[in-house]
């Protein structure tokens, strides 16, 4: 039976990628969860994501993934550009030998797809326009506050998984310090001019403390624009065309394409943050976690990940404290070698001229499989056997 019966309920805060590809992993295990999302409907917020072979493993086994190809594009390469000059420094194949893709999708396709995965489980009980209150011990269960405008609802569950992301309220009212500044600031837009839009795949332009990256998402008609530069700039977006006044014509196009920029402060959670709380009846999931720079482009993988993970040893565990136990062990050393690669990253993609001459260089000599092998221990992931 596992760390927890298959009759009882548990309650997932947060109905973003790990709150859903939490129910539907236990879902197909044959396990109930309730899943509150403050929200009162799903809309289309936020902006594109990146799905690499890693991530659409565990979403395969979730829905019909031909499906969601439709919904977002498959890229065989990332191409690495001199930001000046807009000359190709590299291209990095992202697809797997095994056959799984790598997509571009906007993130609003993708809550949709797994929204309707979970509105066809009768294992899952999707609340919106709820939020959480008071989270207690009573015995051995946890006494939940379900807030609507209709009333507070009290709800017993033996496990609670938040996965409320970055800014998560759960985190904070265990009592943890919120997410910290990094110091960059994302602005995103959307293009929807076909004519300059770059041909399919996810391009990359790297310059001296800044970066942007483009890729097609809704299912190729438009595309995603990624401007990453340090905080603490100007923020009206009317300024953006001229900070990158000297970059690459075409990206200058796609930049003038975009009607409208968000700003997006860009936030990190420790990486000591505790993930089990409350005597291993909460756990923390996702962002909510360990959200992390988007320099990997494993923010929404690394959620969906955890999700496969905490289901399975839910499953082997023969109590709560083993299966988070278990959880946290396997998982914590990959979120932080993928931090590691953030951070590396970071640091290579903004080198300043002329130390980025040497970078150029160095990527240019190297094959195909070489770039490709670099990233081998990450997209080669596989989710736990059930």
């Amino acid at each position: 039976m596992g760390a927890i019966g298959r009759t009882r309920p548990v309650v997932i805060i947060g109905a973003g990628m790990a709150g859903l590809t939490m129910a539907l992993e236990l879902a197909r295990r044959d396990r109930p969860s309730i899943v509150i999302e403050r929200a009162p409907r799903l809309e289309e917020v936020g902006a594109g994501l990146q799905l690499s072979p890693n991530a659409l493993r565990v979403l395969a086994r979730l829905g019909d993934l031909d499906d969601l190809k439709t919904r977002g594009t498959v890229a065989e390469t990332v191409t690495l550009h001199a930001a000046r000059t807009g000359r190709p420094i590299a291209s990095v194949p992202v697809s797997s030998s095994d056959g799984t893709p790598y997509l571009s999708i906007h993130r609003a396709d993708l809550q949709a797809w797994l929204a309707r995965a979970a509105a066809a489980s009768s294992r899952i009980d999707l609340q919106l326009g709820r939020d959480i209150g008071a989270i207690a011990r009573d015995g051995d269960d946890l006494r939940v506050e379900a807030i609507s405008s209709g009333g507070t609802e009290i709800l017993q569950a033996p496990l609670v998984i938040a996965a409320d992301g970055v800014n998560s309220p759960t985190a904070l009212r265990l009592g943890l310090s919120g997410p910290a500044a990094t110091g960059a600031l994302a602005w995103r837009g959307r293009v929807a001019d076909s004519a300059a839009m770059p041909p399919a795949g996810i391009e990359a332009w790297l310059g001296p403390q800044r970066h942007a990256v483009a890729y097609p998402i809704a299912g190729g008609r438009e595309t995603n624009l990624v401007l990453i530069e340090p905080a603490g700039g100007s923020a009206d977006p009317a300024d953006l065309p001229a900070r990158f006044s000297k970059w690459d014509r075409r990206l200058g196009g796609l930049i003038a394409s975009v009607d409208a920029f968000t700003a997006w402060p860009l936030k990190a959670v420790p990486g000591a943050r505790p993930w089990r709380h409350l005597d291993d009846r909460l756990v923390l999931i996702g962002d909510a976690a360990h959200a992390m720079l988007p320099y990997a482009a494993q923010g929404a993988a690394m959620a969906i990940e955890d999700a496969a993970v905490l289901a399975a040893h839910l499953d082997r565990a023969a109590d709560l404290s083993g299966a988070l136990r278990g959880y946290e062990t396997e998982r914590r050393p990959r979120i932080d070698k993928v931090r590691s690669r953030v951070g590396f990253h970071r640091f290579v993609y903004h080198l300043p001229f002329p130390l980025s001459l040497g970078r150029n260089a160095v990527l240019a000599s190297r094959s195909a499989a070489s770039l490709a092998g670099d990233l081998a221990w990450l997209y080669d992931w596989r989710p736990p056997r059930d």
